[in-house]
């Protein structure tokens, strides 16, 4: 059986690295610890990605068929971002999450990505 001490993991590292946990089922569980804006847009479309919130307040803005949507996901808590949704982590308080991303992960600087999608 493996035992991963989270807090451990992000204090040995910097804030901002998304650190590989453990495998499960063939797939990553992840962790991270940022503060401010993520600059890149990211979609998965094929896979829901899940988090649970250590500490702090974890953001995220969702680009939806009916505007952005900024959730707010306080510690404690879990959240899963369906998938096929454009969605930007960030926290402005700063953040520690664990993360569940089983498929391919796709990113975008633009300002909205969705577009790129469309072919515009």
């Amino acid at each position: 059986m493996q035992i991963v001490n989270l807090m451990q993991l992000l204090n040995a590292n910097n804030d901002g690295d998304f650190l590989d946990v453990a495998r499960f089922n063939g797939h990553t569980f992840g962790t991270s610890r940022i503060s401010g804006t993520s600059p890149y847009w990211e979609m998965h479309p094929a896979t829901d990605e899940f988090f649970y919130v250590m500490e702090g307040v974890f953001e995220v803005a969702l680009l939806l068929e009916t505007g952005t949507e900024h959730v707010k996901i306080p510690a404690g808590s879990v959240g899963i971002v369906p998938k096929g949704v454009w969605h930007r982590p960030s926290s402005a308080k700063g953040t520690a999450f664990l993360y569940f991303t089983p498929g391919e992960t796709l990113h975008s600087d633009k300002e909205d990505p969705r577009e790129e999608d469309a072919g515009v």
